[in-house]
């Protein structure tokens, strides 16, 4: 889940990034695009129009000093200028047109269109007076000629104005185009700066947060395959031991065999013959504590549930081991605050977890301790606790006496036999049954080990043979055959 949500953080990351430089690079062209069409609009309309509204002011003083020039002389090489003024003045009314799209309009544009004509047929007027000798009809319209060139250089200059204004207005959308594209690109790369920062940040963070979490994976697969290591010499260490002790009684069978002294050797044999037995208990009981830790860790193991008076189960289990703490010179004790208590168990497990844990307090204890096997009544739960006075277990083991494939003491020389697996078995067992189990102990001191199960019932018993019918006896020698007699 947090790697699913670590890649779609990346994939947003870059995408937010990719959209950014996009945003850029699109306002950068919209701000280009702005720019060059202002530029085009003043080289292509607004300053050609300035241009010759300032030359036909020349041109119209030019073509009126041609026309008096003929007026007096009557010479119509005066009228050059003239007939040059009506090719400027063409061009005057081209650049006229290209202002009617802009924000000048077409009032001023149309008016000065109508005074140039209005000029410009004066003077077609004026040459023909002349040209028929009506001289002083010529020279009466001159006022009235004067008075048009003035009416159109006063509205040329208003134009001239409104193209200044233009330019200016054009000039300031350029330089405001420009400050707004450098402010935004400048927001905009510090955003992208800070993005990609965050954004490296947290790559880097998420490979760090990777990387460390696969080290303690492969530190934790290292741990695990030295206790694989361990586990696998201490299940070597003890197959090896009841087989040599067989094997061994096997050859010196032979050895009777031989030499024909088997009647002799009767009490001999029977010794062995026991010590044989006591090691195919231990060889068995490895056998299942292994087979039945592998199905519990593959989901395939399944209780017998049914309904008993687990304080009756209890003392049962603990009378039944009494001869065994009587030999070894350790008393059993069995305390209980209530006498009934019906409640759900498989009865052949809850053997199992006793018998393993009284198990390990008899291999710890000396002559003369003492264990102490609890019955607690919590209504809707019960405990039993396992306590003995023996050597303890120091603290910095308790948090891994329940694993698997540890074992406290790794040396192959151990007091008692065991291969560490029987507690992790218990605990997988209690937990089977929906409770826990968990150790309390002062080194030099004792432990006790308590067991908290559900005291739920069942409609139905859940057996798939009675374990009444197997011999308990039988049980006990395995469960309890780790323990020197």
């Amino acid at each position: 889940m947090d790697r699913t949500r670590s890649r779609r953080t990346m994939v947003l990351g870059y995408f937010s990034i990719a959209c950014l430089s996009l945003i850029i690079i699109l306002f950068s062209i919209y701000s280009m695009n702005k720019v060059c069409s202002e530029s085009d609009f003043i080289i292509k309309k607004i300053i050609p129009a300035k241009i010759f509204s300032t030359e036909i002011l020349t041109s119209l003083i030019n073509q009126e000093s041609g026309i008096r020039g003929y007026m007096i002389s009557e010479n119509k090489e005066f009228l050059e200028p003239y007939y040059l003024g009506n090719k400027q003045v063409q061009e005057y009314y081209n650049s006229l047109d290209n202002l009617k799209d802009t924000t000048l309009g077409l009032g001023i544009t149309n008016k000065l269109n109508q005074q140039m004509k209005s000029i410009q047929n004066f003077y077609k007027q004026q040459i023909e007076l002349v040209d028929n000798r009506k001289l002083i009809q010529a020279k009466i319209n001159l006022n009235k000629g004067k008075k048009l060139v003035d009416n159109f250089i006063m509205t040329d200059n208003i134009l001239i104005r409104q193209i200044d204004l233009e330019v200016n207005s054009s000039r300031n959308k350029v330089a405001n185009t420009q400050i707004i594209q450098r402010c935004l690109l400048i927001v905009m790369g510090i955003v992208l700066i800070v993005g990609n920062i965050i954004f490296i940040n947290y790559i880097s963070n998420f490979m760090y947060e990777e990387v460390k979490k696969k080290n303690e994976v492969n530190k934790e697969l290292n741990k695990l395959l030295v206790s694989h290591e361990e586990f696998i010499a201490n299940i070597s260490h003890e197959l090896k031991t009841p087989l040599n002790v067989i094997f061994s009684a096997i050859q010196l069978f032979q050895i009777y065999c031989d030499n024909g002294s088997l009647d002799e050797r009767r009490e001999t044999i029977i010794k062995y013959l026991d010590s044989m037995k006591l090691n195919s208990y231990r060889l068995s009981k490895l056998i299942n504590n292994i087979v039945d830790s592998s199905k519990i860790q593959a989901g395939f193991f399944n209780l017998n549930l049914s309904n008993n008076n687990i304080v009756e189960v209890v003392e049962e289990i603990v009378m039944s081991v009494t001869n065994i703490t009587d030999i070894k010179g350790i008393r059993i004790i069995f305390d209980t605050d209530t006498e009934e208590k019906i409640v759900a168990c498989d009865t052949e497990m809850i053997q199992r977890i006793l018998l393993n844990l009284i198990s390990n307090a008899i291999k710890f204890s000396n002559e003369g301790d003492e264990i102490l096997v609890e019955f607690k009544d919590k209504d809707k739960y019960f405990e039993i606790s396992v306590k003995d006075n023996g050597i303890g277990i120091e603290e910095k083991n308790l948090s891994m006496i329940f694993d698997r494939f540890k074992q406290v003491d790794k040396s192959l020389s151990r007091n008692s036999e065991g291969t560490g697996i029987g507690l992790s078995l218990v605990k997988s067992i209690v937990e089977l049954h929906g409770g826990t189990i968990y150790a309390e102990s002062e080194f030099g001191k004792g432990s006790k080990f308590t067991v908290e199960l559900p005291a739920s019932k069942v409609t139905h018993d859940n057996m798939l043979y009675n374990s009444k019918g197997k011999s308990e006896n039988e049980n006990i020698r395995v469960e309890l055959s780790d323990v020197y007699l």
